[in-house]
């Protein structure tokens, strides 16, 4: 009998160590992006060997090369990677070889809580023709951020009134209210700001605005501008509607905005703007990746010869009325999505690593709280963490402009050719900032004539298909 209670306990721990193993043996081979991005990975990969029995292969991949490389080997089907780290834009091109994840998210349920993703990223990064075929790592979207400090001194406030008839907007909810508060903030050395002398030339606005990723900065007017019912094309016929009234009335505030720029603004990438304005303090207002937010404490004094305390404000992205009613959206960047794929022969495991990572609870939040791994927050559960909110005082601000800004988000063009498109775009309204265009609709018609010529070239029919899957 006894021999026979020891056999049976023996066989029952045997069989509780494999249930916490159920993948024991299997390799999983993830193609990530090089750097911090990969940090999690690597620093969760004992976790995952002694939580699942999975051993991670971890493939790093340049950020550059991550398109070509990835779809090569998709296209191929080789096999070789069982989890890819993408762009969400690239979808369009990736969909014949992922896997929709619809049926592991029901089977898993509350454990991974697709619900918990802020509906900007559930709608727009992860879902596709109706279909889920990704979770989110990285957070990516733009806020608004301007100097607090300033906004809230009485002097500047009473004298903002006096001069356009109105309460100084804080924080500033239209495009042109922007452009007030740039004329207005904009001063040179030597002149007071603030109620006291200025050190250096200040200035009310910048964008990043060097040729390459200009574009989102037009596309956060655009959006809005073209309000009630923005879109890229005609759902029914892809005529590009980018050269709109609404469209050429956006590019010329990206212009009116150039004069209370910075010299040189049409150079900055993302160290320029972020040093002119967190670590220079030089200007007033700007919209930038959630960096900032996070970062609110490294912001700089003005300078003036005896400052205020450094406050940073953040908000969503401005909006416009419109026969009055406001419209306000938020672009949700492309950002970096995982998925799994189709020739995988290990999609259960894959599943597993993808829940493990994602899902929602202490995992997925450790890592968007860490300066480490360089992902942003994007679900409910992060922004509104108590754990968080405690370990940083003040990151509330933050953290409330995320939910506030992500409840209503609008999506990146995310069709085969989406670069290319986008990259046009961006050439042309980088020749008009310059003055190497004349006028604003001049520009947007070029663009709208290349826009043509890509969904010729890739099929006007299967082009409209594409496009109407984003929207569903």
């Amino acid at each position: 009998m006894k021999k026979w209670l020891i056999l049976l306990c023996g066989v029952l721990f045997v069989g509780c160590l494999a249930a916490e193993k159920p993948f024991e043996g299997v390799t999983i081979t993830v193609a990530v992006h090089s750097g911090h991005h990969a940090t999690p990975w690597y620093m969760e990969a004992q976790n995952i060997r002694e939580r699942l029995g999975i051993t991670l292969n971890v493939v790093e991949i340049s950020p550059e090369e991550i398109y070509s490389r990835v779809l090569l080997e998709l296209t191929a089907r080789t096999g070789a990677f069982d989890i890819v780290q993408y762009n969400s834009a690239w979808i369009g091109d990736f969909e014949p070889y992922l896997v929709p994840l619809d049926d592991f998210i029901i089977k898993t349920g509350d454990d991974f809580a697709f619900g918990d993703y802020l509906p900007g990223f559930r709608d727009f990064h992860n879902m596709w023709g109706g279909q889920i075929y990704s979770v989110t790592l990285d957070g990516d979207t733009f806020l608004l951020y301007y100097r607090k400090d300033l906004f809230e001194n009485p002097e500047e406030r009473a004298a903002f009134k006096a001069r356009y008839g109105y309460e100084l907007p804080d924080p500033p909810k239209t495009w042109d209210q922007i452009v007030d508060l740039a004329e207005f903030f904009t001063r040179k050395k030597g002149e007071k700001l603030a109620g006291s002398i200025l050190t250096k030339d200040f200035y009310g606005y910048a964008d990043q605005a060097k040729r390459g990723r200009v574009y989102y900065w037009y596309l956060f007017r655009y959006i809005p501008f073209s309000a009630p019912n923005p879109h890229y094309f005609d759902p029914e016929t892809m005529e590009p509607l980018i050269n709109s009234p609404a469209a050429v009335a956006a590019l010329e505030n990206m212009k009116e905005l150039l004069k209370y720029s910075p010299p040189g603004v049409l150079g900055w990438e993302w160290d320029e703007l972020f040093n002119a304005t967190m670590k220079d303090g030089r200007v007033a207002i700007w919209i930038h990746w959630p960096d900032e937010g996070r970062r609110f404490k490294e912001l700089a004094p003005l300078p003036v010869a005896s400052p205020p305390e450094p406050r940073l404000g953040i908000a969503p992205i401005p909006g416009m009325v419109k026969d009055g009613v406001y419209y306000q959206y938020t672009l949700v960047d492309s950002a970096w999505v995982a998925s799994i794929c189709r020739d995988s022969k290990n999609k259960d495991a894959a599943w597993a690593v993808l829940n493990y990572m994602f899902g929602a609870g202490a995992v997925s939040l450790k890592w968007v709280m860490s300066p480490e791994s360089g992902w942003d927050p994007n679900r409910y559960s992060h922004v509104n963490s108590p754990l968080w909110r405690a370990q940083v005082p003040g990151i509330d601000q933050f953290l409330n402009s995320e939910l506030d800004a992500l409840q209503h988000g609008f999506p990146c063009l995310k069709i085969p050719g989406a670069f290319e498109y986008m990259d046009k775009l961006d050439l042309y309204i980088s020749k008009y900032l310059a003055g190497e265009i004349a006028t604003a609709q001049e520009a947007l018609n070029m663009v709208a004539a290349e826009w043509n010529k890509i969904t010729d070239r890739f099929g006007r029919e299967s082009q409209k298909e594409f496009y109407a899957k984003l929207w569903r």
